[in-house]
């Protein structure tokens, strides 16, 4: 089986070249994002495997059919970024990584949060300076405050049971509730409304569809205190921008975290240091001073990287060698 990597950063190809050795794989890595531009780089591979930023619409789908590719190993949880109906018409067979890290995710939420509230860079900073000064980084005290979490999957159930143990009562809209998570957290599903209504932080953790897309777009932000905080270290197509920009503009929000954004793509994880940046969207968002962003980077532990790597591989030599795939590795219809 030979292997075609996609999109290899720098900060991985240890873990998986560790894994390529222990499933006796032949992988070949490229830093290269996938287009249609690109694609005939895939010819005489049976496999390739790709990042989330990966381009695999139809007519790339299409291509790579052309060229002999039987199977896709995403490297990622999300799938957002290619056509599930076309590969599985074209019968190629396509494979994710369901869970990596929840707690890794959930962690880096809290830190956003925590960041914000107590103003930690700019206290970093101002004692950098030798200013020890307090006036302008007051916060609130989190313990007793109603936090919101929209997607009770993995990494939204790990940031609630954090929160939790902070002494936050916990709102969860989800598409399928759990009694026996309503029991362990003392929690209540609600619907979107009642959620951005009452909550005092609300994280989105949801999966990026076409019903969440702009989830938190110009006439849901609205119901959003003015006092609240909101963090997405979900997907960044939640969020509509404008709508975002607008409600900060009117100083209606505490503060605002995220992990990652609406139009990331051509942007994350490229050092633009010498060139600057084009998105007004973006350098809007990071004039503001109660806005933190960082660059997709709340899975960025080992132990999630050495997971992408092993699950991602383990589930292409499966395929090589006629095992089955663990079904909730497996993208079906």
């Amino acid at each position: 089986m030979k292997v075609l990597c996609f999109s290899t950063h720098e900060f991985e190809q240890r873990y998986l070249k560790r894994w390529e050795e222990y499933y006796n794989l032949n992988v070949v890595f490229v830093e290269t994002k996938l287009n249609e531009t690109v694609v005939q780089l895939a010819r005489g591979f049976d496999c390739i495997s790709c990042w989330a930023s990966d381009d695999l619409s139809k007519p790339v789908l299409e291509s790579l059919s052309e060229l002999g590719i039987k199977m896709i190993s995403l490297r990622s949880a999300g799938y957002s970024h290619l056509d599930l109906i076309k590969a599985k018409e074209l019968g190629i067979t396509v494979t994710r990584v369901p869970s990596y890290s929840p707690e890794a995710i959930a962690e880096h939420t809290l830190g956003l949060l925590m960041c914000i509230n107590r103003k930690y860079p700019k206290a970093f900073q101002r004692v950098k300076d030798f200013n020890f000064t307090l006036d302008g980084l007051e916060g609130i005290t989190i313990h007793g405050k109603t936090v919101g979490i929209i997607g009770a999957g993995q990494i939204g159930l790990a940031f609630a049971r954090i929160m939790k143990g902070m002494g936050c009562a916990i709102l969860i809209n989800d598409v399928s509730p759990r009694s026996d998570i309503e029991e362990e957290l003392s929690a209540h599903y609600v619907d979107l409304k009642t959620l951005l209504k009452r909550s005092d932080i609300i994280s989105l953790h949801c999966p990026l569809n076409e019903r969440t897309r702009h989830i938190i777009n110009s006439e849901t932000i609205e119901l959003i205190k003015p006092t609240a905080f909101l963090l997405n270290t979900g997907r960044g197509g939640l969020i509509e921008t404008q709508a975002l920009i607008s409600k900060l503009k009117k100083k209606e929000l505490r503060g605002v975290g995220l992990d990652v954004y609406e139009y990331e793509e051509d942007v994350f994880f490229k050092d633009h240091s010498e060139s600057g940046i084009s998105d007004e969207g973006l350098l809007r968002l990071m004039g503001f001073p109660n806005v933190l962003i960082t660059s997709h980077q709340g899975f960025f532990t080992k132990e999630a990287l050495d997971n992408i790597a092993k699950t991602s591989l383990e589930n292409i030599a499966n395929f090589s060698q006629g095992k089955d795939i663990l079904k909730e590795n497996l993208l079906t219809l």
